[in-house]
C-alpha cells in the first residue's frame, strides 16, 4: 500500500474559496448599485406632499365661507367669459364680454356680448323657478322658456338631427347654473335633517413651484366639508347635497364646490382661483376666476372678473333687472310644452 503523505497540500481549496468570495463580492456590488438606482428612481417619481399644511376646525372653515354666503346681491360689468359646449359644431374663439346681475334667493341675469362691438350673443334670466334664454347670434336663434328643475334631455336628443341646433354653443346653458357659483347658499347649521362632516382629501397635481424639476408631481391637501340631508329618519338614509374644498396649502381658500342632485349625480362642479380685491371699497379677497362645469349638460364656462369691476350687496337694482322679453321676435320654444 502506498502511504499517505501528511505534508501534502490540498491545492484546490484556496483558489475555489477565493473564486467564490470574488463572485459574492461582485454580486453584492451589483445588487447595491441596482438598489441605489431603484431607490433614486422611486424618490424622484413618488409625489411629495406640499408644505406647510394648515390646520382648521369646522367653525374656521365655516368662517371661510361667509364672504360667499353673506352676499345678498351683486353686479359685475367687466367679465371675460369663455364658453365651451362639447356638442356644439362650432367653437367660440377667444373670450366674450359678459355682465352678470344676481339677487337672492335665485334671481340672475347674464348678458354675453361680442368684445368691442358689444353685439349681444345671448341673454338669460331666471328666478327660483323658471328661466328664459335668448340666443341672438347662432344659426339656432331661439327664445327658450322652461322650468329650472325640469329634465329636458329628451328634447335635446331630438335636436341632434338638426344641424343648426348642433352648432349652437348656448343651447344647454341656463342662467341658474351660475347662481350656486356666485351666490353660495348658506349651510343649514342646526336645522333638522342636515348633517355635516369634515375630512381630508389628497389631490395629485403637477409641481408648478419655481425651480421644480420637469414632470415632478406633488400632493395637495384639502379639507372637504360635506353637506348631507337625511331623507329617511327611520333608516338614517340621506343624500349628499354639496361638498366644499378648502386648500390646506393655500391659506384655506375655497377652491372647489360640488353640487349633487337627489340621485347623487354631480351636476355642477365649480372651481375658484386667483383671489383678488374685486371691489376697491373692500379688503376681502375673492376669486377672480370661476369655472362652472355642467357634466350632464355637456358644457363649461369660465368667468374672469377684472379688478374693481364688481359691486356687492347692491341696493339700487331696478325692478326690470331680471326681466327679459322677446323684443327681437325670435322663434319661441316653451320647453315645458314639448312632447
Amino acid at each position: 500500500m502506498t502511504e499517505a503523505n501528511p505534508n501534502r497540500s490540498r491545492p484546490t481549496l484556496r483558489p475555489m474559496f477565493r473564486l467564490s468570495l470574488t463572485v459574492c463580492l461582485l454580486a453584492a456590488t451589483a445588487l447595491l448599485n441596482s438598489c441605489a438606482s431603484i431607490v433614486k428612481y422611486k424618490d424622484e417619481s413618488i409625489p411629495q406632499p406640499l408644505t406647510p399644511v394648515a390646520d382648521a376646525d369646522f367653525d374656521t372653515l365655516l368662517a371661510r365661507l361667509k364672504p360667499f354666503t353673506e352676499i345678498e346681491s351683486m353686479r359685475a360689468t367687466r367679465i371675460s367669459m369663455k364658453f365651451v359646449d362639447v356638442e356644439a359644431g362650432e367653437r367660440y374663439r377667444g373670450a366674450a364680454d359678459a355682465t352678470v346681475v344676481l339677487k337672492r334667493p335665485g334671481n340672475v341675469r347674464l348678458i354675453i356680448q361680442v368684445p368691442v362691438t358689444k353685439s349681444k350673443l345671448a341673454e338669460m334670466v331666471s328666478d327660483t323657478d323658471h328661466f328664459k334664454v335668448a340666443i341672438y347670434y347662432d344659426k339656432y336663434k331661439r327664445f327658450l322658456l322652461g322650468t329650472n328643475d325640469a329634465d329636458y334631455s329628451r328634447w335635446r336628443e331630438k335636436l341632434q338631427g338638426k344641424k343648426e341646433a348642433q352648432q349652437s354653443g348656448f343651447i344647454n346653458a341656463r342662467p341658474f347654473h351660475f347662481t350656486d357659483a356666485l351666490l353660495v347658499r348658506p349651510l343649514q347649521i342646526g336645522k333638522p335633517g342636515f348633517v355635516y362632516n369634515v375630512q381630508e382629501e389628497l389631490s395629485e397635481e403637477p409641481d408648478t413651484r419655481p425651480g421644480a424639476k420637469k414632470n415632478t408631481r406633488v400632493i395637495r391637501s384639502f379639507y372637504v366639508v360635506s353637506e348631507m340631508q337625511i331623507t329617511d329618519t327611520t333608516k338614517n338614509i340621506g343624500v349628499l347635497k354639496r361638498r366644499f374644498w378648502f386648500d390646506r396649502n393655500g391659506e384655506l381658500q375655497l377652491k372647489r364646490q360640488q353640487v349633487f342632485d337627489v340621485r347623487g349625480r354631480l351636476i355642477t362642479d365649480i372651481y375658484y382661483s386667483n383671489y383678488l380685491k374685486l371691489n376697491s371699497d373692500s379688503q376681502i379677497l375673492r376669486p377672480s376666476v370661476i369655472e362652472v362645469r355642467r357634466p350632464y349638460d355637456k358644457y363649461s364656462a369660465e368667468l374672469n372678473f377684472l379688478a374693481d369691476s364688481t359691486e356687492f350687496n347692491v341696493e339700487d337694482l331696478p325692478a326690470t333687472a331680471f326681466v327679459l322679453e322677446n323684443d327681437q321676435k325670435l322663434p319661441e320654444t316653451d320647453l315645458d310644452k314639448q312632447p
